[in-house]
């Protein structure tokens, strides 16, 4: 899957170019993006595109404004004005576009609710999203309220929803601490996108995790332990809606081109390293 992180400052047009060039059948949008599209032209014609370019629009990426205390103490008013859509049109979105997979951030901070609270939370968003025939993948961000694999799954399984899954990101294990014996709790038909990427260890001094967060490397070109995870997700048959998600400003003016060879030889380097491709 192409994700929107790489193609976000191309057009809808160029992200399907880039979708095809990388010889990926998936791509998922940001809500804004997609909402912006359906300004300019019907859902039916942002379908034919994508069906012209062999590719599915399979994820909305990401939901944050699903809870009452979702706004981030930490970010700035752009991010927030960037991730603020209400449900309701969230939903319309999926609908409109046949979007079947939803990728949900815990941006509250930490420690403003308890555990049970979060449960009640996302089970009520979940029972919406299938109303609109979508599946809710809850993401852990080591930034707020919901930091390892542990926490996601445990609030996914308290909730009661069988469709219901998980968003894995290796930055995200790393930057939270999830450990494998974290990961190896979690069902593997229940982990529905992997999102690999790379960086140091430990953050370099002076740099913060909410600026680590958007300047990640590509998968192969740092240290985090990306063949004994994708062998873990691959003895768990967890390996779907696999991408190389790296927000970068260095993307920035890369052409549909670069951005897809840069996505296509990165995610087959590191699944061939790992004996999985």
């Amino acid at each position: 899957m192409m994700p929107f992180a790489n193609v976000r400052h191309l057009s809808y047009a160029e992200q399907l170019e880039a979708t095809r060039l990388a010889d990926f059948g998936q791509l998922s949008m940001h809500p804004h993006q997609a909402r912006a599209e359906l300004e300019r032209r019907t859902a039916e014609e942002m379908l034919r595109m994508a069906a012209d370019a062999g590719v599915e629009i399979t994820r909305l990426d990401p939901l944050s404004n699903w809870n009452p205390l979702w706004l981030p103490t930490n970010m700035d008013a752009q991010y927030v004005r960037d991730f603020d859509i209400s449900a309701s049109q969230f939903f319309e979105i999926c609908e409109a576009l046949r979007i079947r997979y939803a990728s949900v951030n815990a941006t509250f901070a930490a420690g403003v609710y308890t555990h049970d609270e979060v449960v009640e939370h996302f089970a009520a968003v979940a029972r919406r999203g299938a109303e609109s025939g979508v599946i809710l993948d809850l993401e852990n961000i080591p930034l707020w309220g919901v930091r390892t694999v542990r926490d996601a799954w445990s609030i996914v399984a308290d909730s009661g929803d069988a469709d219901a899954g998980i968003v894995f990101d290796t930055l995200h294990y790393v930057r939270g601490g999830s450990t494998p014996e974290m990961l190896r709790e979690v069902p593997g038909e229940r982990i529905h996108v992997v999102q690999l990427n790379d960086g140091p260890l430990s953050l370099p001094p002076g740099v913060t995790l909410e600026t680590n967060c958007f300047e990640r490397d590509w998968p192969g070109e740092g240290e985090f332990p990306l063949v004994e995870i994708l062998r873990i997700l691959a003895e768990k048959d967890a390996l779907r809606q696999v991408n190389p998600e790296v927000f970068s400003p260095t993307n920035d003016g890369r052409s549909p081109a670069e951005i897809a060879r840069l996505s296509r030889e990165s995610l087959q380097r590191t699944l061939a390293d790992a004996g999985v491709a």
